[in-house]
């Protein structure tokens, strides 16, 4: 897969390392914005993260303070971005691929599209800067 370049501030660094303390597994990226953290892990790796710590969740939000998501990368598109968006109830996801755009509409329930985008789009633009880690994409929606 491959990565755009990225810069880490102090405090980022500083959640990577109470990530990798409390889940004990290695973490592949960290992207924020001032309300939530989303962690991406290993493929795989979620079940291991669990298995070694139960409430890795909570206790990650009480150290943090933010809303936290933690989602597996892929090396497929599809299933990236399915792992992103699964705690909003994902029950679409459209991906077209047209004059070298990639743009992809993702459906979940009426009642998280205000989670998913977020206080003036911050949520949404957090969810496209991730996949953008990975994949080259033009742009990320949300509809129920």
């Amino acid at each position: 897969m491959e990565m755009n370049e990225i810069t880490v501030d102090n405090e980022t660094m500083a959640h990577i390392a109470i990530f990798e303390k409390i889940a004990r597994i290695e973490l592949m990226e960290c992207v924020e914005n001032e309300d939530m953290i989303l962690f991406v892990v290993g493929e795989h790796k979620m079940a291991e993260m669990f298995r070694k710590n139960k409430e890795v969740i909570s206790q990650l939000k009480e150290k943090i303070n933010k809303h936290i998501l933690v989602a597996e990368v892929s090396r497929d598109l599809l299933t990236f971005v399915r792992n992103i968006f699964f705690r909003y109830g994902v029950n679409e996801i459209q991906i077209s691929w047209k004059n070298n755009r990639t743009d992809i509409v993702v459906g979940v329930k009426p009642e998280e599209i205000g989670k998913v985008i977020g206080k003036e789009g911050k949520n949404i633009k957090l969810f496209k800067d991730a996949v953008s880690r990975y994949f080259n994409v033009n742009s990320i929606s949300v509809k129920q």
